[in-house]
């Protein structure tokens, strides 16, 4: 009974402490301090900063968002009346609706599980659903379409089944998409560019082969130091326009969304 009694002391402790993370990642999201440190999004800093698993930190941030119009939330997760893993459930299912419909719909979720919630969250499934399983030796995809998406996916196959069947044709469109992102060689030496003679007057022009030199370069990632992003990555001006920076290869840098807003 005395080892019972220390874990429920021990468990009003955990709470406690939740919430009290919860106020620090609302403070660190407010000030986009993370952004100094390398990362990209406070999802990024509680993955690789804070080592949460990603599920654990989608949990956080989803609380620390809504915790922003709903400060109560996070006195009843202190109480064990919503858990985290409720709230994440319901956040991006009511993030667009009005705060007091938001309100209306967490008070309807207290004291019930996770499960629970996902069960009135349902929704149609949606046109297209790709499940993934990753194995030590291949990733399996589970891929969903519609009749119509479907039939259209058979013409292709159909139409390039002299050359392709359905496994080689994905393969095929996959690294076709690649290239567009990794040629940066010119056609001939004639209309070979260099890229700190832009041809354009317009500095905002980046060619599409000097954009591509400029994203190998970077190996597909954000460039801010300590950032590993490799998603909305976006060409910055190093030297901005508005001074007078031009698209020349050594003022260009990769930038991911936020990294490159923070710039400002």
């Amino acid at each position: 009974m005395e080892l019972h009694k220390e874990l429920l002391a021990l468990r009003l402790k955990e709470k406690r402490i939740t919430s009290e993370i919860l106020t620090k990642l609302q403070e660190m999201e407010d000030s986009r301090d993370y952004l100094r440190m390398g990362y990209s999004s406070l999802f990024d800093y509680l993955v690789r900063g804070l080592n949460y698993s990603e599920s654990s930190a989608y949990q956080r941030q989803s609380c620390v968002r809504l915790s922003r119009e709903l400060p109560e939330i996070k006195n009843k997760i202190d109480q064990g009346v919503l858990t985290l893993s409720t709230v994440a459930t319901a956040f991006k299912h009511i993030r667009k609706k009005l705060v007091e419909e938001k309100r209306q719909i967490l008070k309807s979720l207290e004291e019930k599980s996770a499960r629970e919630a996902k069960k009135m969250f349902l929704e149609p499934m949606p046109a297209i659903k790709i499940k993934k399983t990753e194995h030590a030796d291949k990733v399996l995809l589970r891929l969903e379409l519609t009749h119509e998406q479907n039939q259209k996916l058979e013409k292709l196959k159909a139409l390039k089944s002299h050359k392709y069947n359905i496994e080689s044709l994905l393969i095929h469109l996959i690294e076709k998409e690649l290239k567009s992102f990794e040629s940066v060689q010119m056609k001939s030496s004639k209309s070979k560019e260099d890229f700190n003679e832009p041809r354009s007057k317009n500095p905002r022009q980046i060619s599409k082969r000097l954009r591509n030199d400029v994203l190998k370069t970077a190996n597909y990632k954000c460039q801010f130091p300590g950032c590993e992003s490799d998603h909305f990555l976006q060409l910055d001006h190093i030297s901005p326009v508005r001074r007078g920076g031009d698209q020349r290869r050594n003022n260009l840098q990769v930038l991911c969304a936020n990294h490159n807003l923070h710039k400002g």
